[in-house]
């Protein structure tokens, strides 16, 4: 990998760091470039990638490129080699499995790994029948704007123009055990932050025996690449790609008897997910996600997303898209129930208008100090929530999927949960404003001199301090009243390596690499600078569609 972006900064000089910093960024992942001695030059990336550090300049310990792994215990033939099986990695396997690929699939963990609550689709055969349908010209206008104009747009109409077939695709597997889909109507309809209604949560009844407790997607599809005579190998992590010439061939894996390389005659995919679980790649990388995001994250399994797609990907050539990479990032640290309410920091300050997004609001509370804030509300709650659900929804709130569609259910739901939320030390209620401030731990005048404020704009129906949506605008008068802490989780940080529209890794001019595959979260350029979440599920949208279109695609070769 070239040390020059094709924007002409430096990666040292993009993120302000000297040489001890750079150094101390990348001590703690010494261990992630396999030891071994110089050999078969068929194996691990070329000479080049490690020009910079052969000049003496200062590189993260990540982007060395290894010397190749020669003491390879066995060796396994197979057509496609799939690295990674969760939702990305388990859809290609289907999809090439049930078109007769030989299909396999090496994981570093015990087991698949699915998570969330759905996925997002442009249409479905749900959505024909319920009369829904995305505005697509709305969709992608904000997914563009959202990313700053610099994703790929053709990535992206790649996958609005094959969603529904992916999806329905999906759904099959689902209805085929039992299930069905709910299709959420709680979107939010905000001219904004305009949301699109194509999010869909599997129901799947207990008798079809799945151990998914979140979204089921991954499971079913594991199943059926099972079924279909795909092998999976697990406890295996990859650990170095194999090439002959320019050309990727395969994948060595460090298994418990030794070192397995694994030859790939049509190509090796990248499915391993995001950086989200090394810090000091965040670091790099993503560094707003670094101080609260990540230390929070709720990604899982815990720690193991480690970017290890990405460092192989690089060490071969292959480039990573404009830095910083996005994130995903959700206030669902403390209490994952905020509403449109009054946001203040903990000094009792309000810093924001409320009326905003998921990410909006993360990026926000995350320059707070502690990164964190107290979502403030009276003893009419409930109706000031209902009142703003039509106009906010979705992922304004990033709480909506316990109930559905029908808004009046919403505050019987939160009801149940704020109690919870105070148990577990993350929320408090007082009869006084007083007694509020000194539970916050913010100085009692300040809080009080913000809540006034408010109250008064609130009245006069104008928010001059940041412009909220008169809708939104409901007083903090009436006891008992309620602070709520919030503060940003991260998810996932969904950017990575560039690829062309056929999911082929690119490297420093632009030109394919070939046999070298790329998608979900080590895929690039799909996202930039933020994730859209104005078509909400479209990162596990995307694993299903692009992993079925890759799967038939490899298999047909």
């Amino acid at each position: 990998m070239t040390d020059i972006m094709k924007n002409g900064l430096s990666r040292r000089a993009f993120l302000g760091l000297g040489a001890t910093a750079a150094v101390a960024a990348g001590a703690g992942l010494a261990g992630c470039s396999p030891a071994a001695s110089a050999g078969d030059a068929k194996a691990g990336g070329d000479a080049a990638g490690s020009a910079a550090a052969s000049a003496g300049e200062t590189q993260y310990a990540w982007e060395a490129v290894p010397d190749p792994i020669t003491d390879i215990t066995s060796t396994v033939d197979t057509d496609i080699l799939v690295i990674g099986a969760g939702l990305a990695g388990c859809a290609c396997a289907a999809a090439a499995a049930e078109k007769g690929g030989k299909v396999t699939v090496v994981e570093k963990t015990s087991s698949w790994n699915g998570r969330g609550g759905g996925f997002g689709a442009i249409n479905s055969h749900y959505m024909d029948e319920l009369g829904i349908e995305v505005d697509k010209v709305n969709a992608k206008q904000h997914w563009i704007a959202q990313c700053a104009s610099r994703a790929n747009e053709d990535l992206i109409v790649k996958f609005f123009n094959s969603s529904e077939e992916a999806s329905n695709w999906l759904l099959a597997k689902a209805e085929a055990v039992g299930g069905s889909a709910m299709v959420g109507a709680f979107y939010s309809h905000d001219d904004v932050y305009a949301e699109q209604p194509g999010y869909h949560m599997l129901m799947i009844p207990e008798e079809a025996g799945l151990t998914s407790t979140g979204f089921a997607g991954a499971e079913l599809c594991y199943n059926d690449a099972v079924k279909d005579g795909a092998e999976f190998v697990f406890d295996s992590p990859a650990v170095q790609l194999v090439k002959d010439g320019t050309k990727v061939t395969g994948c060595i894996c460090e298994g418990k008897d030794g070192y397995v390389q694994y030859n790939a005659s049509k190509g090796v995919v990248l499915c391993t997910g995001d950086i989200g679980g090394d810090l000091e790649m965040c670091k790099a990388y993503a560094p707003i996600c670094a101080e609260y995001g990540q230390p929070r994250s709720q990604y899982t399994p815990v720690g193991v997303n480690t970017g290890d797609g990405h460092k192989m990907g690089m060490w071969v050539g292959a480039q990573l898209q404009d830095l910083p990479l996005p994130t995903m990032m959700h206030p669902q640290a403390f209490c994952w129930f905020h509403g449109p309410f009054l946001f203040v920091n903990d000094n009792g300050e309000r810093f924001m208008c409320e009326d905003t997004w998921v990410q909006g609001k993360s990026l926000a509370i995350n320059r707070q100090p502690n990164g964190e804030a107290w979502s403030i509300f009276d003893a009419n709650w409930k109706t000031d929530l209902v009142n703003g659900l039509p106009y906010g929804g979705g992922m304004f709130w990033d709480s909506f999927r316990p109930y559905g569609s029908d808004l009046e259910l919403a505050p019987q739901y939160f009801e149940t949960q704020i109690p919870e939320y105070i148990k577990a030390g993350n929320a408090y209620q007082a009869d006084t404003l007083d007694e509020l401030a000194k539970q916050i731990g913010c100085d009692a005048a300040t809080f009080k001199a913000t809540v006034e404020r408010y109250n008064g704009m609130c009245e006069a129906g104008e928010d001059t301090d940041y412009y909220k949506k008169p809708v939104f605008l409901t007083p903090v008068k009436e006891g008992p009243f309620y602070a709520l802490k919030v503060g940003p989780a991260l998810l996932a940080v969904p950017g990575g390596l560039r690829t062309n529209n056929d999911f082929q890794c690119l490297d420093a001019e632009g030109a394919p690499i070939e046999g070298l595959y790329a998608l979900g979260n080590v895929m690039g350029d799909i996202c930039a600078v933020d994730y859209p979440i104005n078509v909400a599920g479209n990162s596990h949208g995307r694993c299903i569609t692009y992993g079925y279109l890759l799967g038939h695609e490899l298999a047909g070769a």
